[in-house]
């Protein structure tokens, strides 16, 4: 009987030795995590509301597209870090991370001296512009040379696409082309049937904003050439001593996403085709 006792008394002990090292590792895994969470920096990212397939906002929330899935990629990586993710206007998106109320912005925005003198920019790009031309299915237009004495549908008046063209024909002044500049912003679906109808001959533009799911919704006879021009698009972080690490962080995780293919994924999901299969113009 004594042993008996014994070994009960030992086997009761063994289960309450079990039972509070549990309780113990329990406590200790919510501990790390408490303090895993509290060293993550909330980083607030703003990008576009309405520029499918870039970046857009479904009217439950959602925020989809190609720049907010780099985002969220580039965040599961980042440890140190978690993004909290906004759709903003443009012209907000601006005066927010000027001022520091947004700590990084995307937008499709091209480098330029201005934007690397007054925020921090990656050295790795965040994807790529394409600009191409929309032209019958018909036509014979494959190049800017081929729009000499052709109706181009009318640019964005002070936008990129038109000064890329601009560039390209003080570049080869033996080619006038014949340009126009629209007061107002033209939906891209009219651009396109406008294409159609033979209204126009050609629609130059950036290739990330729906072109091909608005062809296929509405049955168009219109097809998109190679690239014109090939840019790179960035990232902007706001301009201080404590977002360097972020600037490091951020860099070294574009460069791994961009090795494991998952910006080719990303690109390929939004977009129907490997952006980055294309030599930047500029090089």
């Amino acid at each position: 009987m004594k042993k008996v006792s014994m070994s009960l008394f030992a086997l009761s002990m063994t289960v309450l030795l079990s039972a509070c090292n549990g309780a113990g590792e329990e406590e200790a895994d919510a501990d790390n995590k408490i303090n895993s969470d509290t060293e993550a920096r909330t980083i607030t990212v703003t990008t576009p509301p309405t520029s499918k397939n870039l970046s857009w906002q479904e009217t439950n929330g959602d925020i989809l597209g190609y720049e907010p899935d780099v985002l969220r990629a580039i965040d599961e990586k980042l440890s140190d870090y978690e993004f909290d993710i906004q759709a903003v206007a443009d012209s907000a998106q601006e005066t927010g991370i000027k001022s520091g109320r947004y700590e990084l912005n995307v937008g499709g925005f091209y480098p330029t001296p201005e934007r690397k003198e007054q925020f921090l920019v990656p050295e790795e790009a965040t994807g790529r512009s394409l600009i191409k031309m929309w032209v019958r299915e018909d036509s014979d237009i494959e190049t800017l040379e081929d729009l000499e004495g052709k109706n181009i549908t009318p640019f964005t008046a002070g936008g990129g696409t038109l000064q890329v063209v601009l560039d390209w024909q003080e570049e080869n002044p033996e080619y006038n082309l014949k340009l126009e500049e629209s007061s107002g912003d033209i939906p891209y679906a009219q651009r396109l049937k406008e294409i159609e109808s033979g209204k126009y001959d050609a629609f130059v533009g950036p290739a990330n904003l729906g072109q091909n799911e608005i062809i296929e919704e509405q049955g168009l006879d219109v097809r998109a050439t190679d690239p014109i021009y090939v840019g790179e698009t960035i990232m902007l972080i706001y301009d201080s001593e404590e977002n360097q690490e972020l600037l490091s962080q951020v860099d070294e995780a574009l460069i791994e996403l961009k090795e494991e293919g998952k910006l080719t994924e990303i690109s390929e999901d939004y977009y129907g085709e490997d952006i980055f299969q294309y030599d930047l113009t500029d090089e």
